[in-house]
């Protein structure tokens, strides 16, 4: 079994709400997501388990029905370094 780190945790928590504040609904169909990440420094990371975050915290904000591969697709993926604003940025267009 696998457990989330206090700091994944923390940080599902503060997304959540701040997609609450911003986006109402949910996609009806399949949607395409193109994921910038940026990262506070150059540690390794792993970016499918960045992006698996990302798509797990949409479906719990309720903003996706699943991140299933019939309702998901991948538009892209890259990550670089702001030390100064870390962040993701996710572009989400209905298919």
């Amino acid at each position: 079994m696998n457990f989330p780190s206090k700091i994944y945790m923390e940080w599902e928590k503060q997304a959540l709400v701040e997609l609450a504040m911003g986006y109402k609904g949910c996609a009806e169909g399949p949607v395409t997501i193109a994921y910038n990440f940026f990262v506070k420094d150059d540690r390794k990371r792993d970016l499918d388990n960045m992006i698996a975050s990302c798509n797990d915290c949409l479906v719990k904000a309720g903003l996706l029905k699943d991140d299933c591969w019939q309702l998901l697709s991948i538009g892209g993926a890259s990550a670089e370094i702001d030390k100064k604003n870390p962040r993701a940025e996710l572009w989400i267009e209905e298919d």
